[in-house]
């Protein structure tokens, strides 16, 4: 019977309680907050499921084990692990806020109350807590912060000066009214006086306006009145003042504004005409305005200057007349006079115009019969007596020619580089030639009836190589063997030469001044460019007449010359002036292309001004010119004085052949009869040869045969690997051999990989077409012995 009612009492109690754990599961179930749990190991052991779903969008049994962690955010999980551990190691409760991740990508904001659980005998079971959604919360916040903040921002941006008082001193000030009151900082404005700052004239009215804010009876209306600056100074202000709260105190909060120039202005009206009189007449723009009936009633200097009529010139003159004076029908569209006076008549019923406040581009004849180019700009002034037409004339014909010579410059270079390309492809050619040329006129085995041919053929083949160099020149490709020069004496030698070599009939002058005129350049291509300007006008001369050579320092201002570099201020230049036949206008913007000459056929190749052109240019100098038919031409060269001396190029002693003791050359030449020649050339010189037909087939035979090698001999440009990319990607095994590129044109950035010690450097350059003299000097030299 005990037994039976035991048994009966422990299934009413386990009855009870799942009755009380369903209570509590319903109960918790329906709490707006999330129940939750942990082990000591911070795995998930209970959460309300409701919650958990709506938080984070996965079921509750993805609360077990490592859920909940993961859905923590990121950036608040490290905060969310070391608050549980501090909270569990000083056994007390935690409050926290956090953000929690719905799998929709949703983030939720969660206050968590959470609170460690120990036994009796204070072993860690693990965490119990609640998590409430504050996001609305948050966003409130967010959004009261982000609108305190516009708020401030605001205020501390405005251009108008803001400041609040409590119990007559301020508390507030922003960065305007800092400027305006004369401080640097509000720190040396806040817990001042307001009374510091007031003019005595003004403090009764603003002591019963203070009366009347601190009150906060009403606002005060906008008034004018007078500040003192930190400095003494008054200003004029006007005022604007309200009742605020600031920081739970009554306060007045004060907006003004400076308005001291206005105030000057008014007293000052007639000064002021008199300085916009002064401002309308030193201005370089030409300012006109005319009245309703036309009649020119303001015109400045800056009109005279452009347009070369003065105020009495024009005195009495109807727009329409000026207008066509400015503009005759051989500046103008057939129509446009007509349609200017249908504009007119529009405007006179409308007041409307198409042309008002629009700029627009014209080319004007002055008095003189010249023209210029100018920017125009039409717009209207409305008066009491009607409307007057204003005008705004700017003088844009430097500009005009500036941008014109740009598109020139720009053509040049254009055509540079294609003649470029041809000149590289022609000195393989030439190479080819020559080569086998110079051997075959070394040959026994030549007949004596060939040989002069063959000195033909070398003589014309040398022609044609200097006919590639003057592209070259042209196109900024020559190697040039810079160093620092002091062209008084350079052009003092040429010109005692000249005297001896030009006709008697031509006077010949030469004033080099005192200044120093020491520049970095190439002394053998200088003198090639003032010879082809002295040859040029001689032959522009032909009965004789004079030729004026002049050197001198020169120095750009703020507004460079166009044409220089903006960055270098100190330049050296040089004048050639000839009294010759001229070059008509037509040509000049043509003179300096390749193949472009205004001498008569079979007297010029066109590539004299060319080769000029590029040299000056590789200098980084400006060549200009200016001529005029039966006057006389004048070319000035600019050139950059003190640059700095950089690193020439050794140049070898060509005179008689130095063969070789069968050493062995890895020729690398993509260009199939460039690289037979060569090969016969290098054996003839009594060298061994490998061959290679690219950079990749070099760099596998550097590879295979290194031992063999005793110097590289490679062509700059080829297909898929450069030579100098080549260098840099040599094995160990042969970077100590001597490494020679080949190349038509010039090499970037010469002279910081041209090294004679052998690492990671080229030995040596040498430039197509390649003498076999040249090439037999330069194989000896760097070879051992």
């Amino acid at each position: 019977m005990i037994e039976e009612r035991l048994s009966d009492i422990n299934q009413q109690l386990q009855a009870a309680l799942q009755a009380s754990e369903r209570r509590f599961q319903l109960l918790v179930d329906v709490f707006p907050v999330m129940v939750f749990q942990t082990d000591a190991q911070g795995m998930g052991i209970f959460v309300n499921e409701a919650q958990w779903q709506e938080w984070t969008g996965l079921p509750a049994g993805a609360w077990a084990d490592n859920g909940w962690w993961a859905c923590v955010h990121p950036d608040d999980l490290a905060g969310v692990i070391s608050g549980l551990q501090e909270v569990t190691a000083k056994r007390t409760r935690w409050r926290y806020e956090f953000r929690l991740q719905h799998r929709d990508g949703r983030t939720f904001w969660m206050l968590c109350l959470a609170a460690p659980l120990f036994t009796e005998n204070g072993h860690y079971l693990g965490h119990i807590g609640t998590c409430a959604n504050i996001t609305t919360q948050k966003e409130i916040e967010l959004q009261l912060h982000e609108s305190e903040e516009r708020y401030r921002e605001l205020v501390e941006a405005s251009p108008l000066g803001i400041a609040v008082h409590a119990q007559e001193k301020l508390v507030y000030i922003n960065p305007e009214a800092v400027r305006l009151l004369g401080g640097q900082s509000a720190d040396e404005f806040i817990g001042q006086s307001i009374w510091s700052f007031v003019h005595p004239d003004y403090r009764a009215e603003v002591q019963a306006r203070i009366k009347k804010i601190y009150g906060r009876k009403d606002d005060v209306g906008v008034l004018e009145e007078k500040f003192i600056r930190l400095d003494g100074r008054t200003i004029d202000v006007v005022v604007a003042a309200t009742p605020v709260n600031y920081m739970g105190t009554p306060s007045s909060q004060v907006v003004f504004r400076d308005i001291s120039q206005r105030k000057e202005a008014e007293r000052q009206l007639r000064a002021s005409e008199k300085r916009f009189r002064s401002i309308i007449e030193q201005s370089v723009d030409g300012i006109m305005l005319a009245d309703e009936s036309g009649k020119i009633i303001e015109w400045n200097l800056g009109m005279t200057h452009i347009t070369g009529y003065s105020w009495e010139m024009i005195y009495d003159v109807t727009l329409s007349e000026i207008t066509q004076r400015l503009m005759p029908a051989s500046l103008r569209p057939p129509d446009w006079w007509a349609n200017v006076q249908a504009a007119l008549a529009h405007f006179r019923l409308t007041r409307e115009a198409p042309w008002f406040n629009r700029l627009e581009e014209r080319t004007l004849q002055r008095a003189d019969g010249s023209t210029r180019i100018v920017q125009a700009l039409t717009f209207p002034i409305t008066t009491d007596q009607g409307v007057m037409t204003g005008m705004v004339f700017r003088d844009i014909t430097e500009k005009v020619e500036q941008d014109q010579q740009m598109r020139h410059q720009e053509r040049m270079a254009a055509v540079g580089q294609l003649a470029a390309g041809i000149a590289h492809d022609f000195n393989n050619i030439l190479a080819v030639i020559m080569l086998y040329a110079d051997m075959l006129l070394r040959s026994p085995a030549l007949p004596a009836a060939m040989d002069e041919p063959m000195q033909m053929i070398t003589q014309q083949s040398a022609r044609a190589a200097e006919l590639t160099q003057q592209i070259l020149d042209f196109s900024r490709r020559t190697i040039l063997e810079k160093r620092v020069v002091d062209f008084r004496p350079l052009l003092e030698n040429l010109t005692l030469l000249w005297q001896r070599t030009l006709p008697t009939s031509i006077q010949l002058t030469l004033d080099t001044g005192q200044d120093n005129v020491t520049i970095y350049a190439d002394p053998t291509r200088l003198q090639q460019v003032l010879m082809n300007l002295v040859v040029n006008a001689r032959d522009a001369m032909p009965d004789g007449g004079h030729l004026h050579l002049a050197l001198e320092r020169f120095q750009v201002n703020k507004h460079p010359f166009p044409g220089l570099n903006p960055d270098i201020q100190q330049w050296v230049k040089i004048t050639v002036q000839d009294s010759g036949t001229g070059i008509p206008p037509e040509m000049l913007p043509r003179l300096f292309e390749p193949f472009f000459t205004t001498k008569e056929p079979g007297k010029g190749t066109g590539l004299g001004l060319a080769q000029v052109y590029g040299i000056v240019k590789q200098h980084d100098g400006h060549i200009d010119v200016v001529s005029q038919i039966d006057q006389g031409t004048t070319f000035t060269l600019y050139f950059p004085a003190f640059l700095v001396q950089a690193g020439v190029a050794d140049k070898t002693d060509v005179s008689g052949l130095q063969k070789g003791r069968h050493e062995t050359i890895l020729l690398i030449e993509d260009d199939d009869r460039v690289r037979q020649a060569l090969a016969s050339g290098l054996m003839t010189l009594n060298y061994q040869v490998i061959v290679a037909h690219d950079g990749r087939e070099g760099l596998e035979i550097c590879r295979r045969r290194h031992k063999e090698i005793d110097l590289i001999l490679c062509d700059m440009v080829m297909p898929h690997t450069s030579g100098y990319r080549l260098l840099n990607l040599l094995p160990e095994e042969v970077k100590t051999r001597p490494f020679v590129l080949m190349t038509g044109h010039p090499l970037n950035n010469l002279d910081s990989f041209t090294d004679t010690t052998g690492n990671d450097k080229i030995a040596a350059w040498i430039t197509k077409p390649i003498s076999l003299e040249e090439l037999s000097h330069l194989l000896a030299r760097l070879l051992p012995k």
